[in-house]
């Protein structure tokens, strides 16, 4: 019933005694609701000028500093007090007051349940939707910030407070979900004409995704049945956050590699010197992380080296394996106890792809659709592998010999492709130098600004309303409507943090609910026709270091990927502001889970054009727009192998849909997921890997369970989309204007293939199935 959406170095400074402004000054200029230069200027030296940001933040890092619990060197002193907590809510200045908070939302639960119960009279069941919107907002805000906080809050006691308040949460909701008396009540709201004609379209559509909610949790089954649901759900939760906690973790941390084969390999001497030798000096112990690693995998022509390092550096912890399996068995059961014959059924409910069949559909035309072109990439990989082994090209596609080319071959052989070729691989630092975080973040603004008509505002948040000072707070402001949400941005390296990008949705936008009053709602904003509603608020993680750019002074330089990164998480930030509906189960991101990354996608291919790169590529030092042909030969490095790319998001996919298809539950006694992983593999034959256990590994198999394809198939749909708005023109207000209109400003309110099909101009999509699903699969433009 009620849905949670939790959505993976600079300009120079000037000497601090030239620009000592006072902190007020300094806030001021940051704060100041404008768009004119000085703005622009402030949101790039927000972002860029280190000294500039301590200054107008010194509250937060005094605050810090005076915890304890972060690393400052600016020698500031005093003992701040918090004026506010995270994200301005009142409750959030300790770990305590979590409880506390996730308590009082609690009680405020209960007590709107009761009523909701009670309340049989016309006009309570004319509000009863709303109602359920509200229950579900009420326990949503505390899971959703729960799952921000213990996944990216630097204090242990703090993630600590928040993993016991999920769970309490998750169990309660839990319960709900399979609570009869709230879903008859429901569908005496959905199928009474009387109270029906009276309800907006968003409240019948919300009812009725509530209503598909409590039929997938088994709600007419028997008290025992619903019993064993909670369960299962409640260890699925469990069991998954600690395989998604353990995806980063080999084996070992070294591997033992004969001296003497090592020495005649041919590894460059300079390599070889940084290795340990073993006590007895008869084995190399190699590194399965880091530059060595990749250096070796780079440099070493002895294949089996390559292979034992490739498949250490790709493998996981016995533990993983275990917990992938019983996730997999868990989840198999569930769907048995609700009637499906497979999770991958069970969980494609409601989705963009309404069954396994029509994900395999999409994924089989992908695949054959890409194989020709991938195979073309891989063949001078094969060429050389065969030239080196003396061995005939036979049994080919496209002139590539599939079965020859694995995965360890590919960076090996790139470099020496590359060596062959006299070409120089594109020099990240120096295209760096012109993408600095502040240009990146400018450059941003600027396109939201023409297309959609909104701004970044960078804001100094108030002490104790962060939880790094190094967190920088963007108010996103529209041309029209003033402040219409909020984004935190944390994305600076720091020590413990996760090296994952992350978007999160810590309270979405919704209209203030009727006789509203709760103190945790600080943060609203007014639409065009005087309603309140809640502001969005996001937080967007990342882990971009800085670079010493001259004379001791940092920045952060951007590479092209990471550039492509912060525009797909700023993407998903944008959906947020956007979709902007009555009632927050639609709200934003909160909507099909096939439909979700197209969005974020989209942004990519901005990230990707010449055009906005030129516009936001200037020098860091001498501001001159970076250099056509430096920037051609990065975006071609950045084309390598694009197309084996999406064959291995494939295989993803398709790994996805096996571990969750109809064959598991039968097979329960004898699941071994390693097992199937290899063997898709090599019946796939592109790059195959039957040595690692990397599925160990690949944590979407909790969050996106049997909907990993989506990656995909957003990615088919916003090639699409592409095309048809931006591609003339990346900068087209009448694109961006199209997009809000028929996508955005929708959330989850409306049928996504209505949204597509009117967005595309193609109305023979609005219906969806296997030939839409197909027509996207046989996308050329991935």
């Amino acid at each position: 019933m009620l849905n949670i959406h939790v959505l993976r170095r600079n300009v120079p400074l000037f000497s601090k005694w030239v620009r000592l402004l006072s902190t007020r000054t300094l806030a001021t200029q940051i704060s100041k609701p404008t768009s004119s230069d000085s703005q622009v200027q402030s949101l790039q030296r927000t972002f860029d000028d280190i000294d500039y940001w301590h200054e107008a933040n010194k509250k937060n890092y005094e605050l810090a500093n005076a915890k304890g619990k972060f690393l400052s060197n600016l020698g500031l002193g005093g003992s701040q007090q918090p004026k506010t907590g995270l994200f301005k809510n009142p409750y959030l200045t300790n770990p305590e007051g979590l409880r506390k908070f996730s308590r009082q939302s609690l009680n405020q639960a209960y007590e709107l349940l009761q009523d909701m119960k009670n309340d049989a009279t016309p006009d309570g069941l004319r509000k009863y939707i709303l109602k359920l919107d509200q229950l579900s907002d009420t326990l949503c805000r505390v899971i959703d910030l729960c799952e921000f906080i213990r996944s990216s809050h630097p204090d242990s006691e703090f993630v600590e407070a928040a993993q016991m308040c999920h769970e309490e949460m998750f169990e309660f909701m839990n319960v709900l979900n399979t609570d009869v008396d709230l879903c008859d009540k429901l569908k005496f709201v959905l199928s009474t004409p009387e109270i029906n004609s009276e309800l907006s379209p968003e409240e019948v559509k919300v009812g009725k995704l509530l209503l598909e909610d409590f039929e997938k949790s088994g709600i007419y089954m028997n008290p025992e049945i619903r019993e064993q649901f909670i369960s299962l759900s409640q260890e699925i939760s469990l069991v998954g956050q600690e395989f998604i906690s353990n995806t980063d973790y080999v084996p070992t941390n070294y591997i033992k590699i004969n001296r003497q084969r090592m020495d005649k390999s041919g590894i460059n001497k300079l390599i070889l010197n940084q290795l340990q030798q073993d006590l007895k000096g008869e084995n190399y112990k190699v590194p399965t992380h880091g530059y060595i690693a990749y250096s070796i995998l780079k440099a070493c022509p002895d294949e089996e080296i390559r292979r034992q390092l490739w498949t250490a550096m790709h493998s996981c912890v016995d533990k993983q394996l275990v917990r992938l399996n019983q996730l997999v068995r868990l989840r198999a059961v569930l769907a048995f106890l609700m009637g499906k014959q497979s999770y991958a059924e069970y969980q494609l409910e409601g989705k963009m792809a309404k069954s396994p069949q029509q994900v395999k559909d999409f994924i089989t035309s992908l695949v054959k659709a890409t194989l020709p072109k991938t195979a073309n990439e891989l063949k001078f990989i094969s060429d050389l592998k065969c030239k080196h082994l003396k061995l005939s090209p036979l049994g080919t596609v496209n002139g590539a010999n599939l079965e020859m080319v694995r995965p360890w071959d590919r960076d090996y052989y790139h470099a020496l492709y590359t060596m062959q070729q006299r070409r120089m691989p594109a020099d990240d630092q120096q295209i760096g130098l012109y993408f600095t975080l502040g240009n990146v973040m400018k450059g941003l603004s600027d396109l939201f600004q023409k297309i959609y008509g909104i701004h970044l505002q960078p804001v100094v948040a108030e002490t104790g309303e962060t939880w790094s000072p190094e967190v920088r707070r963007l108010n996103v402001v529209s041309e029209n409507e003033g402040i219409i949400g909020v984004v935190y941005c944390d994305l600076f390296e720091r020590a413990g943090k996760t090296s994952n990008p992350s978007h999160f949705t810590v309270c979405c936008s919704r209209q203030i609910y009727p006789k509203e009053n709760d103190p945790s709602t600080v943060q609203t904003g007014t639409n065009i026709d005087g309603t309140k509603f809640q502001l969005p608020v996001i937080t967007l993680v990342c882990n971009f270091a800085s670079s010493v750019v001259s004379f001791g002074q940092s920045l952060c330089l951007l590479h092209i990927n990471e550039i492509e990164t912060l525009f797909h998480e700023m993407g998903h930030a944008m959906h947020s502001m956007l979709g902007r509906t009555r009632l927050q189960n639609m709200s934003g991101t909160r909507c099909a889970t096939d439909f979700v990354e197209l969005p974020s996608i989209l942004m990519e291919h901005f990230a990707r054009d010449k055009r906005v790169l030129k516009q936001i590529g200037k020098h860091f030092n001498t501001k001159q727009p970076i250099p056509d042909d430096l920037l051609e030969s990065y975006l071609e490095e950045a084309r390598f192998l694009q197309h084996c790319e999406t064959f291995s998001q494939a295989k993803m996919a398709m790994l996805d849909q096996k571990l969750h298809d109809k064959d598991i539950i039968s097979n329960l006694d004898s699941l071994d997921v390693v097992a199937l992983y290899q063997k898709l593999e090599k019946d796939l034959r592109v790059l195959a890997d039957d040595q690692s256990t990397w599925c160990g590994r690949f944590g979407h198999l909790f969050g996106y369970g049997a909907t990993y394809y989506s990656y995909l198939f957003d990615r088919a749909i916003a090639a699409k989309v592409w095309e048809a708005l931006f591609k003339e023109n990346p900068y087209s207000r009448a694109g961006g204007q199209k997009f809000k209109e028929f996508v955005l400003k929708w959330g989850g309110a409306r049928d996504p293939w209505q949204c597509i099909a009117d967005v595309l101009d193609q109305p023979e999509l609005s219906k969806g199935g296997s030939n839409a699903m197909k027509f996207f699969g046989e996308s050329q433009d991935l």
